[in-house]
């Protein structure tokens, strides 16, 4: 939890760290965002109005708290920054002159000075989501089959409807 906590204040107040890195520390950590929701993010799943994101593969659209929102928009401006019409809100070098989403490699990257992997907090979070929610709601909302969950529930027997 104090890793935790340090990486959150790390991410939501740092304004001298990529932005990438702050957006996919928080979306993994506080969203549970795989590495593929986040390449293929555009600006046509982000709700200005609503302040929230429809990860691909989702049912619904997610709320963002305000440090991941703040993310989000310091992705934007980046994005502006470097000139890019390309629609993906991750946009690297590599990607700002057409309109391909960034590799996971550049997801993964984005962490690896801090010796974490987006896959990791992702798990952090289904751990914790896994153990307070319903086996069905999680399922539902992560656009995830039983049995890609039921690893993270030690002990867990599929209720009778995903038999």
């Amino acid at each position: 939890m104090a890793q935790q906590r340090t990486l959150y204040r790390r991410w939501a107040a740092s304004r001298d760290i990529h932005p990438h890195e702050a957006f996919i520390g928080l979306a993994a950590l506080l969203h549970a965002a795989t590495v593929t929701e986040l390449r293929l993010l555009t600006d046509s799943g982000i709700d200005f109005h609503h302040q929230s994101v429809q990860f691909p593969g989702r049912s619904a659209a997610l709320p963002l708290d305000n440090a991941t929102w703040t993310a989000l928009e310091r992705c934007r401006e980046h994005r502006r920054g470097l000139g890019s019409d390309n629609p993906h809100l991750l946009v690297t070098r590599l990607t700002r002159t057409h309109f391909s989403p960034a590799g996971a490699a550049h997801i993964r990257d984005s962490l690896a000075c801090l010796g974490l992997r987006p896959r990791i907090l992702r798990s952090t979070r289904l751990l914790t989501l896994a153990d307070e929610l319903d086996i069905k709601v999680l399922t539902a909302s992560l656009g995830m089959s039983y049995a890609g969950v039921a690893h993270y529930r030690p002990g867990a027997t599929p209720p009778a409807s995903f038999t």
